[in-house]
Protein backbone atom coordinates (compact mmCIF):
# COMPACT_ATOMS: atom_id res chain seq x y z
CA UNK A 1 0.00 0.00 0.00
CA UNK A 2 1.19 3.49 -0.82
CA UNK A 3 -0.43 5.09 2.21
CA UNK A 4 0.33 8.73 1.51
CA UNK A 5 -1.43 8.38 -1.86
CA UNK A 6 -4.29 6.09 -0.81
CA UNK A 7 -3.24 3.46 -3.35
CA UNK A 8 -3.51 -0.27 -2.71
CA UNK A 9 -1.43 -2.40 -5.07
CA UNK A 10 -3.01 -5.80 -4.56
CA UNK A 11 -0.81 -8.04 -6.72
CA UNK A 12 -2.74 -11.16 -7.72
CA UNK A 13 -5.56 -10.41 -5.30
CA UNK A 14 -8.80 -8.44 -5.72
CA UNK A 15 -9.00 -8.87 -9.48
CA UNK A 16 -12.22 -8.42 -11.40
CA UNK A 17 -11.12 -11.05 -13.94
CA UNK A 18 -8.92 -13.55 -12.08
CA UNK A 19 -10.12 -15.79 -9.24
CA UNK A 20 -8.07 -16.30 -6.08
CA UNK A 21 -5.30 -18.74 -6.87
CA UNK A 22 -4.40 -20.70 -3.77
CA UNK A 23 -0.95 -22.02 -2.92
CA UNK A 24 -1.83 -25.71 -2.99
CA UNK A 25 1.78 -26.92 -2.94
CA UNK A 26 3.58 -25.56 0.07
CA UNK A 27 1.03 -24.61 2.70
CA UNK A 28 -0.82 -26.61 5.32
CA UNK A 29 -4.03 -24.58 5.02
CA UNK A 30 -4.14 -22.61 1.76
CA UNK A 31 -7.76 -21.56 2.27
CA UNK A 32 -7.16 -20.06 5.71
CA UNK A 33 -3.95 -18.42 4.45
CA UNK A 34 -5.89 -16.68 1.68
CA UNK A 35 -8.68 -15.64 4.05
CA UNK A 36 -6.06 -14.21 6.44
CA UNK A 37 -4.55 -12.20 3.58
CA UNK A 38 -8.00 -10.85 2.70
CA UNK A 39 -8.47 -9.78 6.34
CA UNK A 40 -5.18 -7.85 6.14
CA UNK A 41 -6.32 -6.08 2.99
CA UNK A 42 -9.68 -5.39 4.59
CA UNK A 43 -7.90 -3.75 7.51
CA UNK A 44 -6.19 -1.33 5.14
CA UNK A 45 -9.24 -0.75 2.92
CA UNK A 46 -10.57 2.25 4.82
CA UNK A 47 -7.71 4.45 3.63
CA UNK A 48 -7.78 3.34 -0.01
CA UNK A 49 -8.80 5.66 -2.83
CA UNK A 50 -7.46 3.55 -5.72
CA UNK A 51 -7.09 -0.23 -6.05
CA UNK A 52 -4.55 -1.59 -8.51
CA UNK A 53 -4.74 -5.36 -8.97
CA UNK A 54 -2.06 -7.26 -10.85
CA UNK A 55 -4.68 -8.38 -13.38
CA UNK A 56 -7.89 -6.72 -14.51
CA UNK A 57 -9.18 -3.23 -14.05
CA UNK A 58 -8.26 -0.55 -11.57
CA UNK A 59 -10.97 0.25 -9.06
CA UNK A 60 -11.97 3.11 -6.83
CA UNK A 61 -12.51 3.02 -3.09
CA UNK A 62 -15.98 1.51 -3.57
CA UNK A 63 -14.48 -1.49 -5.39
CA UNK A 64 -12.19 -2.56 -2.55
CA UNK A 65 -14.86 -4.00 -0.21
CA UNK A 66 -16.79 -5.45 -3.16
CA UNK A 67 -13.75 -7.28 -4.48
CA UNK A 68 -12.76 -8.49 -1.01
CA UNK A 69 -16.29 -9.87 -0.61
CA UNK A 70 -16.14 -11.53 -4.03
CA UNK A 71 -12.77 -13.18 -3.31
CA UNK A 72 -13.95 -14.27 0.14
CA UNK A 73 -17.13 -15.79 -1.32
CA UNK A 74 -15.05 -17.68 -3.87
CA UNK A 75 -12.68 -19.09 -1.22
CA UNK A 76 -15.57 -19.98 1.11
CA UNK A 77 -17.27 -21.84 -1.77
CA UNK A 78 -14.06 -23.81 -2.37
CA UNK A 79 -13.75 -24.57 1.34
CA UNK A 80 -17.37 -25.58 1.76
CA UNK A 81 -17.61 -27.35 -1.62
CA UNK A 82 -20.58 -25.11 -2.45
CA UNK A 83 -22.11 -24.26 -5.77
CA UNK A 84 -20.25 -21.25 -7.04
CA UNK A 85 -21.68 -18.24 -8.81
CA UNK A 86 -18.78 -16.03 -9.80
CA UNK A 87 -18.78 -13.75 -12.86
CA UNK A 88 -15.08 -14.44 -13.40
CA UNK A 89 -15.86 -18.07 -14.30
CA UNK A 90 -17.95 -19.43 -17.14
CA UNK A 91 -19.93 -17.59 -19.79
CA UNK A 92 -19.93 -14.31 -17.87
CA UNK A 93 -16.11 -14.13 -17.83
CA UNK A 94 -14.66 -11.14 -19.64
CA UNK A 95 -13.38 -11.74 -23.17
CA UNK A 96 -10.00 -13.45 -23.13
CA UNK A 97 -10.39 -14.69 -19.55
CA UNK A 98 -12.37 -17.87 -20.26
CA UNK A 99 -9.31 -19.96 -19.26
CA UNK A 100 -9.94 -18.97 -15.61
CA UNK A 101 -12.63 -21.67 -15.48
CA UNK A 102 -9.87 -24.25 -16.00
CA UNK A 103 -7.91 -22.81 -13.09
CA UNK A 104 -11.04 -23.10 -10.97
CA UNK A 105 -11.58 -26.73 -11.98
CA UNK A 106 -7.94 -27.50 -11.20
CA UNK A 107 -8.24 -25.98 -7.74
CA UNK A 108 -11.42 -27.95 -7.04
CA UNK A 109 -9.67 -31.16 -8.07
CA UNK A 110 -6.51 -30.52 -6.05
CA UNK A 111 -8.49 -29.55 -2.95
CA UNK A 112 -10.55 -32.73 -3.28
CA UNK A 113 -7.35 -34.76 -3.44
CA UNK A 114 -6.01 -32.97 -0.33
CA UNK A 115 -9.25 -33.70 1.54
CA UNK A 116 -9.10 -37.34 0.55
CA UNK A 117 -5.43 -37.62 1.53
CA UNK A 118 -5.88 -35.81 4.83
CA UNK A 119 -9.23 -37.38 5.65
CA UNK A 120 -10.89 -34.00 6.11
CA UNK A 121 -14.59 -33.47 5.41
CA UNK A 122 -16.00 -31.71 2.41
Amino acid sequence: MIEERGVLVAGDMLSDVLIPMLDLNDTADPIEDYLAALRLLEGAAGDVDVLIPGHGSIGGSDQVPARIDQDRAYVHALRDVDVLSDPRIGPSAKDGWDWVAGVHEGQLHRLALRRERDGTPG
